[in-house]
Formats: structure tokens, sequence, C-alpha cells
């Protein structure tokens, strides 16, 4: 799907780079222990996103400089179906932001 680069950590509180790389996406997952923030700093891509206890499912597009928040146990993927590269700052922040901390539902068949 692409990578990622860890900016800055502490206890409850971690800033990623995430490049998702075009044609690509991340799987469909939650976390328990953690919120994100995100803030689209180059290119564009399409969130597809489920609140908690809910079934339906949305999507939004958001471009540069366009900002995204996911809360703990809500389900969430990027997508980039685009020509060019995403990159995303994101703010993970919450009781654990760990690597471990994600339960995933659905990988992105395209990757």
């Amino acid at each position: 799907w692409g990578s990622f680069f860890n900016l800055f950590s502490e206890k409850e509180i971690k800033v990623k780079e995430l490049i998702i790389n075009p044609k690509k996406g991340m799987s469909f997952q939650r976390h328990f222990h953690r919120n994100e923030i995100w803030f689209v700093r180059e290119g564009s891509c399409k969130v597809k996103y489920k609140k908690k206890n809910e079934t339906k499912e949305s999507e939004y597009k958001l471009n540069k400089n366009d900002i995204f928040q996911v809360k703990q146990e809500e389900w969430h993927q990027i997508i980039n179906p685009f020509d060019k590269v995403c990159k995303i700052i994101e703010i993970q922040y919450g009781k654990k932001v760990k690597e471990s901390d994600i339960e995933r539902e659905r990988f992105y068949e395209g990757n």
C-alpha cells in the first residue's frame, strides 16, 4: 500500500507520515485504544468509514489540506485510486499508540 515514517512519539501521542501509493490502499481497520487525526499534505485519497455500532459505510474524498478525524473503534480505510502519491500527517492519541492496536476486517484488493 505504501509506507510510513514515525516523526514523533511519546506515551500517549504519535505523529506519523503515511505515504499511500497510487492505485493502492490500506486495510479496513479499527483501533481500540487510540483516536487519529489525518491532515492531507499532498495529493488526494478516498476514505471508507463506518462509525462505531453502525452498519452503513460512508466514503469521503480528501484533498490537499483537508482534515479527517477517526475516533476509537470506528472502522476506516485510506485508498488512493488516483495517479499521484498521497501523503498524510497522522496524529494518533489515546491510552496506547502502538502498531499492535489494530483489528482488520478486510484488505484492499488492489494491493
